[in-house]
């Protein structure tokens, strides 16, 4: 028996398809300003294929890393760009790809201090981009990540460490979708030409948990998001729709414009492969567009003022990754009471959207503690910006 679950009538799928596209944003040139796509060269294509053998599961053995093998990259990264134009390596196996970089007036030892801290949760550096993360195996000897800040005065030699991470998205701006998928990360900090270089690595272990209805209230950029835990697309007509992450793949560099500088250019080559039923519906725009999310709200917290010194305000987002559930409900509670009073003055939902938002018991007993702690430690990244937040964090 037929149905939209299923490819048996081609011509019924074929208009699903054709809706799906019209659903999606724009072309990339009206989207995003560019008007051009240029394939960077074989040689920069090689030399990425090159550091992901540092990753995986049995990668390469981090000592035999040699940085007189990623010249023609580095040269690229650093290089002005032409405007108006979306650079992109090689399609590793039909995947597809894009470039993003985005220059940071930080030293690379406050970057590091911010995203390679232990003590400090990824989605406090990208709110508009992870839900969550946690790391599930470190092959560090205390199974801890190392301070990498504070081995830049004493790099002679790279530093480097491996793992599992698991991580959870926020809301996709096109179709509200989330997804819950694990990557093998490898992290390098190394010299280039004199200058301090980190290299962060990524692949994704094996395809994502199904995509989950979410939404963005409010507007994106004030990371009001809500979590279904519903599977399916946030769309009309596509809520039937079980979608994955099925690969993606990183290459990031972290570089300082001089030695011991205080700007760092941020490069990331992305790879990645979602959809549903097999079929890879990700455009380049698509992946531009998600890396420009994370880079901006990157940028604008790692710039602040107020984010520069960690002392002053490092022990009460400790305090707050200490706070136990029963603490935690019903502040919780509270910021959702606020966000659905949020999301009805808004306008910006649709009706269908705000049925989907439900916050009774059952849906505040079903939320863990880290998923709590996440919420709080986005609001008080919001009172230290100066950005109007949903509840108050003393």
């Amino acid at each position: 028996m037929e149905t939209l679950h299923t490819l048996k009538n081609g011509s019924r799928f074929a208009i699903w398809v054709l809706a799906l596209f019209i659903m999606l944003p724009p072309t990339i040139g009206m989207a995003n300003g560019i008007n051009k796509e240029i394939q960077t060269s074989d040689e920069i294509a090689n030399e990425l294929n090159y550091l992901l053998t540092f990753v995986g599961l049995g990668h390469a053995d981090f000592r035999s890393l040699k940085t007189d093998k990623i010249v023609e990259v580095m040269k690229f990264v650093t290089a002005k760009k032409e405007n108006g134009v979306l650079y992109f390596p090689d399609d590793m196996d039909g995947i597809t790809s894009t470039y993003y970089e985005v220059d940071v007036s930080r030293s690379l030892g406050q970057v590091l201090q911010l995203t390679d801290n232990p003590e400090i949760p990824s989605v406090f550096t990208a709110p508009s981009s992870i839900r969550m993360s946690r790391w599930k195996a470190i092959d560090t000897p205390n199974h801890q990540r190392p301070k990498l800040w504070e081995q830049l005065p004493k790099l002679n030699d790279p530093v480097s460490f491996s793992g599992i991470e698991s991580v959870v998205s926020t809301p996709d701006e096109t179709t509200g979708t989330y997804y819950q998928y694990d990557l093998y990360r490898s992290v390098i900090l190394t010299q280039f030409n004199g200058r301090n270089l980190l290299i962060s690595l990524s692949k994704q272990t094996g395809i994502s948990n199904v995509g989950r209805k979410g939404l963005i209230i409010g507007g994106d950029d004030q990371w009001n998001y809500y979590y279904s835990n519903e599977a399916g697309l946030n769309r009309a007509g596509f809520g039937w729709v079980d979608s994955y992450m099925y690969d993606s793949k990183s290459v990031a560099f972290y570089l300082e414009d001089a030695p011991a500088g205080n700007t760092v250019r941020v490069g990331v080559f992305k790879w990645l492969r979602a959809g549903w039923s097999g079929i890879n519906f990700v455009k380049r725009s698509h992946i531009y567009d998600g890396l420009d999310r994370f880079t901006s709200v990157f940028k604008e917290i790692v710039e602040h003022p107020s984010i520069l010194h960690t002392a002053a305000w490092i022990d009460t987002l400790l305090e707050i990754q200490r706070l136990p559930k029963d603490q935690l409900q019903p502040i919780v509670r509270n910021y959702f009471q606020n966000v659905q009073n949020l999301a009805q003055r808004d306008g910006t939902l649709s009706s269908d959207e705000l049925k989907v938002m439900s916050i009774d018991g059952q849906y505040m007993d079903s939320m863990g503690r880290d998923e709590m702690q996440s919420i709080l430690i986005v609001e008080f990244l919001k009172q230290l910006l100066g950005k109007h937040s949903q509840i108050k964090l003393k």
